[in-house]
This record gives structure tokens, C-alpha cells and sequence, in this order.
């Protein structure tokens, strides 16, 4: 099999109600993301598919926080992100399967200074499917970032979720550049 799914951020600081950087939760829970995401992972793994769970998390020190970041800046001042914590665990209600990948990323994309690229390359991987949070950060420098690497992307748009609908429409329009966007119904994990 040629395809993976990589869902991006389902962790409970970023889409748990009580999580320090939450603002999408709401939209989160409104779309049913979360459920919604375990049935498509469901149907990638029951056709082969990998599935890669990814998350951001930092070092219990942050001494790998980029402190400078407009995103990650005020991260240790709220004690966000820090790896072993329970925010950056996933969110209980996503279905992990075993044999999923877990990938923690220390910046925006799933690719940037991960493993990411190697374990897909190592499997023969050339499409991915991207699903997650935040549409306009995570999904879409990850959708772009795997562009660049010669993937061929599908970004699922209805399984994707933000704080702000018009930011998560605008991305998902730019991503036509890069990406096929699907709903879920319409992506095929066939060969």
C-alpha cells in the first residue's frame, strides 16, 4: 500500500476543552472531528493503509521551543506543549490502532525535523491523506511540506478543523494549489 493518512494535533492542549492552547475545541466537538477521523482512520487501516498519528510537543525543559514564535512562543509560560504531560497526549477519544505511527513534531509541519519522511519513504509511501488541526497551521505547512517532497497530497477538508471558519475556508481554497482537497467520503485508500 502507497497511501498513509497523517492526522495532525488531535492532542488535548490544542483540542480538549481544558487544554492550555484549545481554541478549536469548540469547532472540534461541533464537526464531531474526532469520531469522525476515527472512521476514516478505520478504513485506511481495514485497507492497508499506514495511519501516522502526529503531535507537537517540546522538551520538558522547552529548551527546543522556538521562543521567538508567534505560535509557540508563550508555550512554557502556560505550561503548554511539553512532552509527557497530558496535554500533549493524544485526545482520549482518538482511536489509536497499534500498528499506527506515533510521530511528535517540535515545529508546525509533521516533516520538519521528524522522522516522518524516512519511515514513508522506507515504506514505499508516495500519497498521503492529511486530516487534523489546525487547517491553516499544522495542515497546511504539513500538506505543503510533503508537496515539496514529492508526495502526492490530499487534504480531507471536512476533517479538518480551526478556532476561525474563514481562516480554515481561505486555507483550504490555497491548498488547491497543492493538494487535492476530498471530503471523507470520497478518499480511496486503494493502491
Amino acid at each position: 500500500m502507497n497511501t498513509a493518512l497523517i492526522v495532525i494535533d488531535l492532542i488535548n492542549d490544542i483540542v480538549h476543552p481544558d487544554g492550555e492552547l484549545a481554541r478549536a475545541a469548540e469547532a472540534v466537538r461541533e464537526s464531531g472531528l474526532i469520531a469522525r477521523c476515527n472512521r476514516l482512520s478505520a478504513r485506511a487501516r481495514a485497507a492497508g493503509a499506514t495511519v501516522a498519528m502526529v503531535r507537537v510537543a517540546f522538551a520538558p525543559d522547552y529548551s527546543d521551543l522556538p521562543r521567538h514564535s508567534p505560535l509557540f512562543g508563550r508555550a512554557a509560560e502556560l505550561g503548554a506543549l511539553r512532552d509527557g504531560d497530558w496535554g500533549t497526549r493524544l485526545h482520549d477519544g482518538l482511536l489509536v490502532g497499534p500498528r499506527d505511527w506515533i510521530v511528535t513534531k517540535p515545529r508546525v509541519s509533521a516533516l520538519f525535523d521528524t522522522d516522518l519522511e524516512a519511515r514513508l519513504h522506507a515504506a514505499a509511501i508516495r500519497r498521503v491523506t492529511i486530516c487534523g488541526v489546525s487547517t491553516e497551521t499544522g495542515v497546511q505547512t504539513t500538506a505543503r511540506d510533503a508537496h515539496d517532497r514529492d508526495f502526492e497530497v490530499t487534504v480531507v477538508g471536512d476533517l479538518c478543523a480551526s478556532a476561525d471558519p474563514q481562516r480554515r475556508r481561505a486555507a483550504l481554497e490555497m491548498l488547491t494549489t497543492v493538494a487535492t482537497i476530498a471530503d471523507a467520503e470520497q478518499v480511496d485508500f486503494g493502491a
